[in-house]
């Protein structure tokens, strides 16, 4: 049974007992980390630790965030066509003012890039500055669809594949394929910044309609474009991001009104296309945000971060079958060792695989505190768990 039939009987609930690894989101920090413990430095990550399983691809087009360091790392970027010129605006001791290429200004540390960066100003103030930047969240723009984005490419692949596959089309896959797509307050959050953003939902909340009615008409014509081609793509990848640690960043029913239609519009165009998963990634709690989700037509979500409360077997036996699970493994265990690896898949991971409809993954980006040997016990240990047939 190839990587997409399986991804796709899981999704189905059709699966149980196959610990399909959907993807797993590393920081920088803890790769390097494993380089100094074993890690082959000249190999690619995903690769060594998939086990040669589990092999999950993007359509390579631009159309949500981009990552600013290797391997999905931040600081990540608005995918606006064209870039702003990175620029260093001021040189301090341990610091520098930057102008990035998504036009956001910020003071980060030169020594540890990867730290959280202080925000200082935002591209998006008002309806005017909105007016100039959506120029660049055109779909018709042509350095959103890389040459040869229509065809699969091994050498810009995430995992190995069998080398015959090299330029064909990617109908011929054997893994499962999807596209990212459409984030109705994420990325506009991004766009304004926080504070300014949650202001403008209470004092202009028509720019803040505008914004998201934007954001799915750009992903909607990308979508087109590419179900124009013929391509079958398995699963739609949301982003909103806009949870933490006790709930929702805005008030869950000025979330509704934005997102719920918009969802159910986007939704209703790949069900018409026959895309059977659309997930959407929120960090954070997510008690009051999945009522909105099943709401809206999707029907998965990730990661579900232990630390805020989330605890996937609640969620299973409220939302059944409707919800699809990705994530849930807690970080923390990892990092702690085999016996407490051991504990969490026994307790969560388990029972959750007897039910299907769950892809087991790190709550998150695995992090430094993750020993390259924890690690890769962890996902041997997951693959011993299997007792669906091959």
């Amino acid at each position: 049974m190839t990587d997409r039939e399986r991804f796709l009987q899981i999704a189905r609930f059709e699966r149980p007992g196959d610990p399909y690894d959907f993807h797993q989101w590393i920081w920088l920090e803890a790769i390097q980390r494993w380089q100094r413990e074993g890690l082959p430095p000249e190999a690619h990550p995903l690769r060594v630790v998939s086990l040669g399983q589990d092999r999950t691809e993007y359509l390579p087009i631009y159309n949500m965030i981009r990552c600013g360091r290797p391997y999905f790392n931040p600081p990540y970027y608005v995918s606006i066509v064209p870039w702003f010129e990175r620029k260093v605006l001021q040189e301090e001791n341990e610091t520098q003012v930057v102008r990035d290429e998504d036009g956001v200004v910020y003071r980060v540390s030169k020594s540890n890039p990867g730290v959280l960066p202080q925000y200082l100003e935002y591209p998006v103030k008002d309806r005017a500055s909105w007016s100039r930047y959506k120029k660049r969240l055109d779909p018709a723009t042509p350095d959103r669809w890389p040459p040869g984005w229509d065809r699969i490419d091994l050498t810009k692949t995430l995992y190995d594949h069998d080398p015959t596959l090299h330029g064909r089309s990617w109908n011929e896959r054997d893994f499962p394929l999807g596209m990212t797509s459409l984030s109705l307050m994420g990325l506009p959050r991004n766009m304004m910044g926080l504070e300014n953003y949650s202001l403008a939902l209470y004092d202009d909340p028509n720019l803040a309609e505008d914004m998201a009615e934007h954001m799915l008409q750009w992903n909607l014509e990308m979508a087109r474009r590419v179900f124009d081609t013929g391509i079958e793509v398995d699963f739609c990848y949301l982003w909103e991001d806009i949870c933490y640690r006790s709930g929702p960043l805005f008030s869950p029913s000025i979330m509704r009104r934005i997102m719920v239609p918009r969802w159910k519009k986007f939704t209703e165009f790949l069900r018409n296309h026959c895309v059977p998963v659309i997930l959407v990634d929120c960090d954070g709690n997510l008690d009051e945000f999945l009522p909105l989700v099943l709401d809206g037509g999707l029907n998965g979500v990730l990661p579900f971060e232990v630390a805020a409360g989330n605890d996937i077997l609640a969620v299973r036996k409220k939302y059944g079958s409707d919800l699809i699970i990705f994530g849930g493994v807690d970080k923390r265990a990892l990092a702690l060792g085999r016996n407490t690896i051991d504990k969490e898949i026994e307790l969560t991971v388990k029972p959750m695989l007897e039910q299907s409809g769950y892809f087991p993954m790190v709550d998150h980006y695995a992090p430094e505190d993750i020993s390259f040997e924890n690690y890769m016990y962890y996902k041997i240990k997951l693959k011993s768990l299997r007792t669906a047939g091959i």
